[in-house]
């Protein structure tokens, strides 16, 4: 039926309204155009961010790991056997240890997952060592024998924590920043280590043979937890010989938590992709919060704050207290508490921390540009202002970490100096732009 307007301006109110209810609705189906647009960019950059990092990095560090064991267990025998030991077969061991220490380093942008939730982060990456327990330890002849059997099951959980994992192994094949010495292996040699002053095994009967044997126990279980973290987040994807390794020690090992799955029942991987109202993750962009703020900005304010920091704060006199993530007791800045301090491998394990970052926002590895469908590829589309803060910001501390890196003196030698603190403050910018751009993500 044609309607006719007889007065003026009630036609012309009916216009206005008319013309405001289809701008609105244009408007409504615009919004509803990017939001889709959106969602489906950053499935494709969940995706990509899964298929090319987290799980390379995880298989790469699970086979680098069982290469390190394997090594280990090799030489444990060969010296056992009273055969020689070789510096080349012990430089073997530091590379490799080195390079699967690289891959965990890498990892850690993405500890938000199974490394945390079934605490394989403390389990293989806690220091500083209890040197002086080990040294007991290493003394009884009923340990060693443990030790011995250890290094075919894995089974170290009488191992005091802090001695588990990779800083064990670094303690065993480096000094000062050198690959170990051979002699120390071969012959029941003795050696009295000082470290800041202090004297190590000083007047105790420990051979090099013992401190290889615990050396394999260690390596056999850093081994399986790599295991357990390449098939949490790939499930049935990862290695076969892995997954039937991670349920061997669900059976084998009672004391140790061996679980893979998430809450949602899930591997890690299929988890992240699980979006949805009523799922792990309500929406994409919450996804993306996870990566942004429990991934990457988590590991910058640990590097900064406490890997870097206590030490410095220390040696500068500016020690501060903190709670105690176990005990919630206020605790000191610890001066000793330096990763890495026998390979004096500090920077290069910060550099590849803030690499794991540059990698995740990347969607690739080791490359200087990023995967068309990456998060800095969706920056730059939807955030460009910020996209542009987040690359310069990145830079910035990769290159003051490069900086401590040029000094040629390690960490544990100079934790006061200049180029560390300015660092810190390099990735505390980073920390503070991860966290401004992930806030500015979720509203656009």
């Amino acid at each position: 039926m044609r309607k006719i307007f007889k007065y003026p301006l009630l036609f012309a109110a009916a216009m206005t309204l008319a013309t405001s209810m289809t701008s609105c609705s244009d408007s409504d189906d615009d919004n509803g155009d990017r939001v889709k647009e959106q969602n489906e960019a950053l499935e494709a950059v969940t995706k990509q961010y899964l298929n090319a990092v987290v799980y390379p990095t995880y298989t790469g560090l699970a086979n680098s790991a069982d290469e390190l064991y394997n090594l280990i267990y090799a030489l444990k025998n060969k010296v056992k056997g009273g055969k020689t030991a070789t510096q080349a077969e012990v430089d073997a061991i530091c590379a490799k240890y080195k390079e699967a220490r690289k891959y965990w380093e890498q990892s850690e942008a993405f500890l938000y997952g199974a490394a945390t939730d079934f605490d394989i982060d403390p389990w293989i990456d806690t220091w500083p060592l209890e040197v002086d327990i080990l040294a007991k330890d290493l003394n009884d002849d009923k340990i060693v024998t443990r030790l011995d059997q250890a290094a075919k099951d894995g089974n170290v959980a009488f191992v005091t924590p802090e001695n588990r994992g990779f800083h064990g192994i670094e303690f065993i094949f480096f000094r000062d920043g050198k690959n170990r010495n051979v002699a120390i292996f071969n012959n029941d040699a003795v050696e009295n280590y000082t470290y800041k002053g202090e004297a190590y095994f000083k007047g105790m009967n420990v051979t090099g043979k013992e401190e290889m044997a615990f050396a394999a126990a260690v390596a056999a279980d850093l081994r399986d937890k790599v295991y357990q973290l390449e098939v949490a987040w790939k499930g049935n994807t990862a290695s076969a010989s892995h997954v039937a390794r991670v349920n061997e020690c669900k059976k084998n090992k009672a004391a140790d938590n061996y679980e893979t799955l998430a809450a949602s029942g899930l591997s890690y991987g299929a988890d992240l992709l699980n979006v949805g109202v009523g799922k792990s993750y309500s929406t994409w962009k919450k996804v993306m919060e996870t990566i942004f703020v429990g991934g990457c900005s988590n590991i910058c304010a640990e590097v900064a704050d406490q890997k870097m920091g206590q030490a410095y704060r220390s040696a500068v006199g500016q020690a501060e207290t903190h709670e105690d993530e176990e005990t919630g007791e206020l605790v000191e800045d610890d001066p000793n508490y330096i990763e890495s301090p026998y390979s004096y491998n500090s920077f290069a394990d910060f550099k590849d921390n803030i690499l794991s970052i540059r990698n995740s926002l990347y969607g690739n590895v080791g490359t200087e540009g990023w995967a068309e469908q990456s998060i800095m590829a969706y920056l730059k589309k939807y955030l460009p202002a910020q996209a542009y803060e987040m690359q310069v910001k990145l830079q910035s501390a990769l290159k003051a970490l490069d900086n401590c890196l040029a000094a040629k003196q390690a960490f544990v030698q100079n934790p006061g100096a200049t180029y560390v603190k300015e660092a810190m403050d390099k990735i505390t910018a980073l920390d503070d732009c991860l966290n401004n751009v992930s806030r500015e993500l979720l509203k656009n």
